[in-house]
């Protein structure tokens, strides 16, 4: 065994990653009803807005994106189509959306969180679901996920830290 005296040896230990998966309705978007149909139907929180970029811009140590970015939403198909014609530049963020209106699935049936797996190849292990519905997230870790019940953007952010991802 040979030892090199005074030469300390640097090891890295890559940092987790992870499939973050946000529900859009009162974790990214606050939603008003008065204003249905035009720009102003959702507005986006500007602190999970933020939080989504802190994430996007990480990189592992092959210089990839450490994590990825999915929605997972019981929008209609109108509010859908508000979300993307409105709110583009956020949707940018994500590496694959799932709508209910489009997949004929709905959270939190079972069959909603299995076809988000299936759809992008995604280890259940390794996502972290975003909802504000405690009945979500627990269908969500039913299927072998972590979960996050959404109060507040400083909760998310403190949690996502436990997780080691801010």
């Amino acid at each position: 065994m040979q030892q090199n005296k005074g030469c300390a040896t640097k090891v890295t230990v890559p940092m987790p990653s992870f499939n973050i998966i946000f529900d859009l309705r009162d974790v990214l978007f606050l939603y008003h009803p008065h204003h249905r149909g035009t720009p102003a139907q959702f507005t986006a929180i500007k602190e999970m807005i933020g939080l989504l970029h802190q994430i996007s811009v990480q990189t592992n140590h092959i210089g990839k994106p450490r994590h990825r970015l999915y929605v997972l939403s019981n929008a209609t198909q109108e509010s859908y189509h508000n979300f993307i014609s409105y709110h583009t530049d956020i949707f940018s963020y994500f590496q694959g959306i799932v709508v209910s209106a489009f997949s004929g699935f709905q959270k939190p049936d079972r069959e909603a969180y299995i076809y988000l797996l299936d759809k992008y190849d995604l280890d259940p292990q390794t996502c972290i679901f975003i909802d504000d519905k405690k009945e979500n997230i627990a269908a969500a870790q039913a299927v072998g996920m972590h979960g996050i019940v959404y109060t507040h953007p400083d909760q998310i952010h403190a949690t996502l830290k436990n997780y080691k991802i801010l």
